[in-house]
């Protein structure tokens, strides 16, 4: 099978060899992929400086199974100029926590469309300065995106019913999240409980007029639902928030 200037991102990369790579992609049409990057560690090979984490890429590649051979990329001009510079600090590591949730929860070779779309305007919104000056606008990109992470990779939780699928969440109300049974009733006292206008909000994505106070808490209670769906994989990019809140 040979696939021509599919749309995609490098995930991750790690050596192969002393002259090459293997990349973990995400691609619109083709999901996540794993490819073998012959020449990419040469000094002077043209992919050294393509073949990064963040770029929108153009990917070619041949063969079939589980690790086909990359045979071209390049970085997509028409969106280039959406990226004034590389990324760095809170915004960087975002980007990579991205990436280890789509590495630990999406299967290979399973296309996920909607969810490459909303990667695509994750990594476009970590470039726009107002994420660069603004800790709850990072946090809102990062709320949208495990949300679609959560949908589409087959953990999806209801944001909008009680445990028992039958009650609607309550705006007043307050809840906590339980494993395996969803969102359960309980008083404002009680701990990890968020209100229920939080958790609407996060079921629609509409997080603008969510208070900084809220989105702190909205970070651990998407955090105890992806550690569900994660099991015992570590995301190793948090440990460089701490002792921030995201």
């Amino acid at each position: 099978m040979r696939v021509h200037h599919q749309a995609g991102y490098v995930l991750l990369n790690r050596p192969y060899s002393e002259t090459s790579w293997i990349i973990e992609v995400l691609t619109k049409d083709y999901g996540r992929l794993s490819l073998m990057a012959k020449g990419a560690r040469r000094i002077k090979s043209q992919l050294k400086g393509v073949l990064l984490p963040f770029q929108p890429l153009l990917l070619s590649w041949t063969g079939k199974g589980e690790m086909p051979t990359l045979t071209g990329a390049e970085i997509r001009t028409s969106e280039i100029n959406l990226i004034e510079q590389e990324l760095s600090g809170d915004q960087l590591v975002c980007g990579f926590y991205c990436n280890e949730l789509v590495v630990y929860l999406l299967h290979r070779h399973d296309p996920h469309p909607a969810l490459y779309e909303q990667y695509h305007q994750t990594v476009l919104g970590l470039y726009d300065p107002l994420c660069v000056a603004n800790e709850a606008s990072l946090a809102r990109t990062l709320r949208k995106f495990e949300q679609i992470v959560i949908k589409e990779t087959g953990y999806e939780v209801s944001f909008k019913f009680e445990a028992n699928g039958k009650t609607l969440i309550s705006p007043e109300g307050y809840y906590r999240f339980q494993r395996d049974q969803g969102f359960v009733a309980c008083p404002e006292v009680a701990k990890n409980s968020v209100k229920g206008d939080l958790v609407l909000a996060l079921q629609s994505s509409k997080l603008e007029n969510v208070s900084d106070l809220d989105m702190s808490r909205s970070k651990h209670l998407m955090r105890d639902i992806l550690s569900h769906s994660l099991g015992y994989k570590k995301i190793n990019s948090r440990e460089l928030f701490f002792p921030k809140s995201r």
